[in-house]
């Protein structure tokens, strides 16, 4: 299972990951109507937050999806068949991390694959110069990880 993580203490919101993401979407769908990147960066009180998919265990948006546009491919990623989407944006609504983009003018709800870069980078990743954006393997086992060592901390006390 791969997953991008953001280091927000690192990132300036220079855009390039948007950009560069924007700019693999047009390439990969040039006759469709123009969509949003997958990944968006926004500024919170406490600093720069990104919205893209955490390609989650337990997906609630492939739950959601009725025409099965989104599934689980066999790297244990969230996919998606977007000829499959009907438009009905029920992923978006559920999705956590509101990474599922609902594009209107196409009647399509899009996210990211991590598919779109050169090699086994996505485009943003590449385009990051400052490091906030780093492609993990196996983030179940991390985040998995984190939580045990954390219990772990809190019992000690």
């Amino acid at each position: 299972m791969k997953s991008i993580a953001f280091y927000p203490e690192k990132c300036d919101l220079c855009g390039k990951c948007e950009f560069a993401c924007n700019e693999k979407i047009r390439n990969f769908r040039p006759d469709e109507a123009p969509s949003a990147p997958h990944i968006r960066m926004f500024v919170a009180p406490s600093g720069p937050v990104a919205r893209i998919c955490h390609h989650c265990e337990d997906p609630p948006c492939v739950d959601a999806c009725i025409g099965e546009s989104l599934f689980i491919g066999s790297d244990d990623n969230v996919c998606q068949d977007v000829d499959r989407c009907v438009g009905c944006f029920m992923c978006n609504m559920v999705c956590p991390h509101a990474a599922v983009v609902p594009t209107v003018s196409m009647k399509k709800a899009l996210k990211c694959t991590l598919s779109c870069g050169k090699g086994s980078l996505p485009a943003c990743i590449i385009s990051c110069d400052r490091g906030a954006l780093v492609l993990q393997e196996d983030t179940h086992q991390m985040v998995k990880e984190t939580r045990r060592n954390r219990f772990k901390e809190i019992i000690k006390k």
